[in-house]
């Protein structure tokens, strides 16, 4: 009866020991990228007087655009993996004249 007792002991020493290795493995998280990357490269081809289909065709296209400020643009690329497009700019605003025309636009980072 004793032996049966230490065996039984043993085996939930090892099974504790087992689950609790478990403890240490992390699920594979997938990392989460918003937004359009744009490089520095793109901002130097930026130059006032440019149409919004011409930055469009530059920057690519204005998700999240304001309804109520069609002149307003802002670009926000965001992501949990630092290293994916590390160098990419974080924010940048783009404001238009009446006409749809650029006036000017500014790094936010």
């Amino acid at each position: 009866m004793t032996l049966s007792f230490a065996k039984h002991t043993i085996l939930v020493l090892i099974s504790s020991l087992l689950l609790l290795g478990c403890g240490g493995v992390k699920p594979y998280k997938a990392p989460v990228t918003q937004g359009v990357v744009i490089t520095e490269q793109m901002l130097e081809d930026l130059q006032p007087g440019l149409h919004k289909d011409q930055v469009r065709q530059l920057l690519g296209p204005n998700y999240g655009a304001n309804p109520f400020k069609a002149n307003h643009w802002e670009y926000i690329y965001n992501s949990t993996d630092d290293q994916l497009h590390a160098h990419a700019v974080k924010h940048i605003v783009i404001t238009f004249d009446q006409d749809g025309y650029l006036t000017e636009w500014k790094q936010l980072n």
